[in-house]
């Protein structure tokens, strides 16, 4: 009785915090300076990045859930999935879709198996856990060659990302390890009608990640100017020398795009390399909303998977440190 009162509080406690947030972000944007370029900003970023990278994997996703081939490639992927991610053979699709197509097709992925029914609860966690990569057209198109004008950098991103989703499946594998994995190769029922179910979809999933980047546009700007970087900017600076490193990292915290074009600013170094990994393999709380948008769905636990993130996060930097003292 007493566990659940304080509950109970706990949760009126964060409904009080939440409304006082809101109102007083209500007030900023309604007395202060203006947001409205960032929301131009956000719907431009959304317009000319995230809908056409994003939209035809959320189709392709969509159509290939109604193919019978995918029971096929879980079949065969089943032993690896097994032996390493302590998942079934159905995780490994969600698993290929998500090193392919980036974030958040693979926790869309993950909790769409969920709710059908094809994985555990606890399956669905350790999916989760390396089923949320950034994809090599991003890392590699977007990032290095556009943003920092250099290739190799974004593939040595992409093996930096990779590595990271492996190791923390693997970590994640021991996650309430006597819940052995599922067996079914059955995968999503057949759609009656493909092509308009897969672009319902598909637009109803890149307008919800749209919406979700504009908002977080508008959030960077205004916390911005209320200095709530300039604390954790100093901090970071205790261990940068680079003043670019601290700021992409703070910022990049909230969303990662935004840092990485920080760090592109600044002069390449040593620690250029492993901050943009750590920044990627993190994704920022804007990615992680995203995901979470889809797991929370599927009543898919949210700290294990933000315990994910930390984890690709540090083990992304690190390799990226190796990978900067071999090619930089």
């Amino acid at each position: 009785m007493t566990k659940n009162l304080f509950k109970q509080k706990i949760a009126a406690a964060g409904e009080y915090a939440l409304f006082a947030f809101f109102s007083a972000l209500a007030g900023i944007l309604a007395f202060g300076k203006g947001y409205g370029f960032a929301v131009t900003d956000g719907i431009k970023l959304w317009a000319g990045v995230i809908l056409p990278s994003l939209f035809p994997y959320f189709f392709i996703t969509a159509a290939l859930s109604s193919l019978k081939i995918t029971g096929s490639l879980s079949r065969r992927l089943s032993p690896f999935m097994r032996r390493v991610f302590n998942s079934g053979g159905i995780t490994g699709y969600a698993f290929v879709l998500s090193v392919a197509s980036g974030y958040p097709v693979g926790a869309k992925t993950v909790a769409d198996l969920k709710t059908k029914g094809l994985i555990s609860q606890s399956e669905a966690v350790r999916a989760a856990a390396f089923c949320s990569t950034p994809s090599p057209m991003f890392l590699v198109s977007g990032v290095g060659a556009i943003t920092f004008g250099d290739k190799l950098f974004g593939i040595l991103l992409f093996l930096c990302n990779l590595s990271a989703a492996v190791a923390t499946g693997f970590l994640f594998s021991f996650y309430k390890r006597k819940d052995k994995p599922t067996e079914n190769f059955t995968i999503f029922p057949a759609a009656d009608n493909i092509l308009f179910d897969s672009v319902h979809s598909a637009v109803t999933s890149v307008l919800s990640v749209g919406g979700i980047v504009v908002l977080f546009t508008v959030f960077t700007c205004v916390l911005a100017d209320l200095g709530f970087f300039i604390p954790l900017t100093r901090f970071l600076g205790l261990f940068f020398k680079d003043e670019y490193y601290a700021e992409a990292i703070a910022k990049g915290l909230l969303e990662c795009t935004n840092g990485l074009k920080i760090l592109a600013c600044g002069e390449r170094g040593f620690f250029s390399l492993p901050v943009a990994a750590g920044i990627c393999g993190f994704g920022g709380t804007c990615i992680i909303v995203q995901s979470l948008g889809y797991l929370k769905s599927a009543k898919i636990k949210t700290a294990p998977f933000f315990l994910a993130k930390i984890s690709e996060a540090v083990v992304s930097f690190a390799v990226g440190l190796a990978l900067s003292a071999a090619f930089y």
